[in-house]
């Protein structure tokens, strides 16, 4: 009875699935990668975390202070990879292949470029950005935070590299060698991070030159899938990198820019909320830190549901089939849902037990930290689907000024003003912020169901746009 059922409900999934342009077979293949490429990284950044945290609160409260900074290039970054990702889907999905390597070469001399001169700036005015930025943090956190940030921009520049090839994988819909991609680099930075922070105990120094050498391997890794394919449906030639094709730079851009300019503001109110979290204390900035990486263990594998589906719908509208594009992205939010459920139920019981023995938490850390895990719960359940898979199948049909927009009006209007008003004249600290958060989780979501199922962003879906 019970392998009927299963076999029942298999076939129901694979009709639902199965469209003109995918299988439910390539479906799946493109699925399971794509979630232990998230649970992958979200595991490492976990442990590395944790790794800091046994030099001293004083290192753990340095790298949150240092981290919106160097998501400034990351924003940028994942700009470029989205629109990156859209035209070579898009190009790919009409059978173009060509032009699928020139917008592949596009990607990669355009995340090199951008990221370097963003980069340039942090690494020549580090002390200054800091102390503009936090002019209450102690300054022994002072120190190791401008140390960190020259390290971190320099192996943030290469990363450029290793997020551009990411990107034109993604869109190739070959999702194992992203996996493998994530694998390699992310070995790779805990093998050197246990090696310069536990065996030669170079404190918060240990941690970026970890990154320097991971991202290294990583981007030579990545290089050496695009130059040097077996299996590929592309091969990318020298001439494609320094190419120039005012058509796919404007495919690109079109998503880029709105995407980048909403990552860059939100990311400037992340370093807002972080210079929040500075007044209540430095054991506060430890709570938030560790706290957030704790949550991205229930949301890491639901991620890889707007992943899926910028390939998915990207693909589908390349090929002209809108309304399965649709279908599609619904069918993502309803995937984040159920790996949230299942995020949360395996993670959260041993939340205690790794505050304990893996980040060294002191009693007090753990309280706190434990309260808010718990009161963030349901709230990511009814809203972080939403807000977080929608905007990813709108940019793959190109409407990615819409989600743009919304994504920095609440973020300043609501997550901002709202966690002010909250942790500061209502008195609920960091609390507040966090309810700020899930505030505005609600709000995007409510808005983008909206915009979503009104369908008016299909006409926008031009497979021409890609060519």
């Amino acid at each position: 009875m019970t392998i009927k059922l299963c076999s029942a409900a298999k076939g129901r999934l694979d009709r639902q699935l199965t469209s003109p342009v995918f299988t439910a077979r390539q479906i799946y293949r493109m699925t399971l990668p794509l979630i232990l490429d998230s649970l992958s990284i979200m595991f490492i950044n976990m442990l590395i975390t944790a790794l800091i945290s046994s030099a001293g609160e004083s290192s753990i409260a340095a790298v949150n202070l240092v981290s919106p900074l160097l998501g400034l290039i990351m924003c940028v970054l994942g700009g470029i990879s989205a629109g990156g990702t859209v035209a070579v889907t898009q190009c790919f999905g009409g059978g173009d292949m060509v032009k699928t390597q020139q917008a592949a070469g596009h990607i990669l001399w355009l995340t090199f470029l951008t990221g370097s001169l963003l980069g340039l700036v942090l690494i020549l005015f580090p002390r200054p950005i800091l102390t503009a930025l936090y002019p209450q943090a102690e300054p022994a956190i002072m120190e190791k935070a401008v140390s960190y940030m020259i390290q971190g921009t320099f192996s943030m520049i290469i990363f450029t590299v290793y997020s551009g090839v990411f990107s034109i994988l993604r869109g190739l819909g070959e999702s194992q060698k992203c996996l493998c991609l994530t694998i390699i680099i992310n070995v790779s930075y805990l093998l050197f991070s246990i090696l310069f922070l536990n065996v030669l105990q170079m404190d918060i120094l240990g941690s970026a030159l970890a990154q320097i050498f991971a991202r290294s391997v990583g981007a030579l890794a990545a290089l050496a899938f695009l130059f040097l394919p077996r299996d590929m449906p592309i091969r990318l030639r020298l001439e494609d990198v320094f190419s120039f094709q005012r058509p796919i730079l404007s495919t690109i851009l079109e998503v880029s820019i709105p995407f980048g300019l909403e990552q860059l503001f939100l990311a400037f109110g992340g370093i807002v909320l972080t210079a929040m979290t500075v007044p209540l204390g430095t054991g506060a900035v430890v709570v938030n830190s560790i706290a957030g990486s704790l949550m991205g263990v229930t949301t890491a594998a639901a991620g890889a549901a707007g992943n899926l589906g910028i390939t998915i719908s990207g693909r589908c509208i390349g090929a002209g089939e809108k309304e399965h594009a649709f279908g599609y992205g619904c069918k993502m939010c309803v995937l984040a849902l159920f790996l949230l459920a299942a995020s949360a139920t395996i993670a959260y019981p041993f939340f205690p037990t790794m505050l304990t023995h893996l980040y060294h938490a002191s009693p007090e850390v753990q309280e706190k930290t434990l309260e808010l895990l718990r009161y963030i719960l349901l709230p990511i359940f009814l809203f972080w689907p939403f807000s977080n898979v929608l905007p990813a199948i709108l940019r793959s049909g190109h409407d990615s000024v819409f989600p743009s927009v919304l994504s920095l009006a609440s973020m300043w209007c609501v997550r901002i003003v709202c966690g002010y008003f909250l942790a500061y004249r209502m008195g609920m600290g960091l609390t507040g912020l966090w309810t700020a958060m899930w505030v505005e989780w609600a709000v995007r979501s409510i808005v983008l169901a909206v915009h979503y199922f009104r369908r008016k962003w299909l006409v926008r879906a031009v497979p021409e746009r890609a060519v």
